[in-house]
């Protein structure tokens, strides 16, 4: 095996596999998307996702598909629920290293690697056991395999790409297939062969035809049995919805979608001033460059407009600037005329940002009651200006290869701090954990929820927990039933106080959510 390959997926293997049977699922999304996975395995279910047994229409299955597959190997578990979305970071890397060297040449390939591997915030999206993963890994695919049929006039490729963008529309719906055709449709028009003629040799009847048959037998089969429920709400209030609304508490500001892709590929992200500057010349005479220039801005852009956003959505542009950024250093390395004095100032720069993350963690987690004596952790992040002004004094000696690696050297090591070190502190504190550890010590009785609750009780509890939605109900249910704790939120507290029969044994805040999360028990 090639040797730039091999370390690589070594380094993704090791950081998308750290821990990830160690932490809770506990992160609202991630404690949704497994808890209907799980409901789905148990029942046998290949058509309706369901979460705590009601119609969950947020997303279509294939993430599900990958976690039941999870559960029948590793058991219903965090590592169950996780293990497939680390295997497509490990297959996301590949597959960008694998077209980049084919389409440009092997440093660009390899500092391309290294870069999708010193990301922070994919790390953390890879350990994630949500659709994202799925998704990000399938464009790439996709997109990557349409541009080399392109441009090596491979057209078996076109059908790699057909098949890809229908697991994408299977792990999160239209996205997948509006990116793709904006994608395509630019880069013809660009490239100024926006032709029928075009179309037909990239196959797009068949394509179009196969894309039909991975597709729609599940979305017509989900259609039969929810009477249509799932689709109307799945297109127009979780697809149109999201765009022109802000929902559940996500709503971001105007340029989110930069500010997250940037900050996504830090320290790299840093050098985009005189990276562009190179791309936008380049591009002209070169038609992956040019695609990968557009694939990154069709997903920014449309994000920037969305009134509904969360870091996660963005990040399939990801792969395509890591790509534009691998390209400019292997020419920076390459091309005598490019001054690497003028990189001094990004180092310098990317440094003095460095040197404020751990300050700002400390306040990040001074300001959460329940975290407030783990604020000590902050020290972790001290790593990051330390690996920044190591790279900087290679910088000064005009040694960017050096410094390329010590950033992505610093990045693994402190992935690698934070997912066994850091954050199972953080996640130790989250009340669910601290609930349920506290309902076991002193006795077991039945649990039900009262109105909202944390969802991660459904995967804790590995079933889903009675719910009730006025007091009239749970007052039934209370004289019928001698001992049992009820899950609820503080909000909800005067509500439950009207009964005059339940004592509250725990209470605690969600972990960087404003809810509060209250058990009661029936005295």
């Amino acid at each position: 095996m090639n040797k730039n390959l091999l370390i690589l997926l070594i380094l993704a293997s090791v950081i998308y596999t750290a821990n990830i049977w160690g932490t809770s699922v506990y992160i609202l999304d991630e404690a949704k998307n497994a808890g209907c996975a799980m409901e789905m395995y148990q029942r046998g279910d290949w058509v309706v996702p369901t979460f705590n047994d009601a119609l969950r229409t947020d997303k279509p299955p294939l993430h599900y598909y990958f976690m039941r597959a999870g559960y029948s190997i590793l058991g219903v578990t965090p590592f169950g629920a996780r293990i497939f979305s680390t295997v497509m970071g490990i297959l996301t890397v590949l597959v960008v290293f694998l077209y980049c060297r084919r389409l440009l040449n092997e440093d660009a390939a390899f500092y391309t690697g290294m870069i999708l591997v010193a990301s922070l915030q994919l790390g953390v999206q890879f350990h994630l056991a949500v659709p994202d993963p799925y998704l990000i890994f399938f464009l790439t695919l996709g997109w990557l395999s349409f541009i080399y049929a392109y441009v090596e006039k491979k057209p078996l490729h076109y059908y790699i790409f057909y098949v890809a963008i229908a697991c994408a529309a299977l792990a999160k719906g239209p996205v997948a297939v509006v990116f793709s055709g904006l994608l395509v449709l630019i880069f013809l028009f660009v490239q100024r062969d926006l032709k029928w003629k075009s179309l037909m040799r990239m196959r797009v009847l068949q394509g179009a035809a196969l894309f039909c048959v991975i597709v729609l037998p599940w979305y017509i089969a989900v259609g039969i049995a929810t009477d249509g429920a799932w689709l109307e709400q799945f297109f127009f209030k979780h697809n149109v919805g999201r765009f022109t609304s802000s929902m559940e508490g996500h709503g971001g500001f105007p340029l989110a979608s930069v500010v997250i892709v940037f900050a996504a590929l830090m320290p790299f992200s840093f050098f985009v001033p005189q990276a562009m500057k190179m791309i936008w010349k380049d591009q002209k005479k070169d038609a992956f460059l040019q695609f990968s220039f557009i694939a990154m801005s069709i997903v920014i852009v449309f994000f920037a407009f969305s009134r509904t956003i969360l870091p996660s959505y963005p990040e399939p542009a990801v792969p395509f600037f890591a790509t534009l950024l691998g390209y400019f250093f292997q020419q920076v390395q390459k091309r005598e005329k490019v001054g690497k004095m003028k990189l001094r100032i990004n180092g310098v720069v990317y440094f003095v940002i460095a040197l404020l993350i751990p300050f700002a963690v400390w306040f990040a987690l001074r300001e959460e009651n329940n975290l407030k004596d783990l604020a000590s952790l902050a020290v972790y992040f001290v790593l990051l200006p330390l690996g920044a002004g190591t790279a900087l004094v290679y910088l000064w000696k005009k040694d960017l290869d050096t410094a390329l690696y010590i950033y992505t050297l610093t990045a693994v090591i402190f992935l690698m701090l934070f997912f066994y070190a850091a954050f199972p502190e953080v996640d130790a504190r989250n009340p669910v954990s601290q609930s349920i550890d506290y309902m076991h010590h002193h006795s077991a009785k039945p649990v039900v929820a009262y109105r909202d609750f944390n969802p991660a009780y459904i995967f804790s509890f590995q079933k889903p927990v009675k719910k009730f939605e006025n007091t009239e109900e749970l007052a039934s249910f209370a004289d019928s039933h001698e001992h049992f704790y009820i899950v609820t939120q503080e909000r909800y507290l005067p509500e439950l106080y009207a009964l005059s029969q339940f004592n509250i044994v725990y209470q605690g805040k969600d972990l960087f959510e404003r809810p509060v999360t209250v058990v009661l028990e029936k005295r």
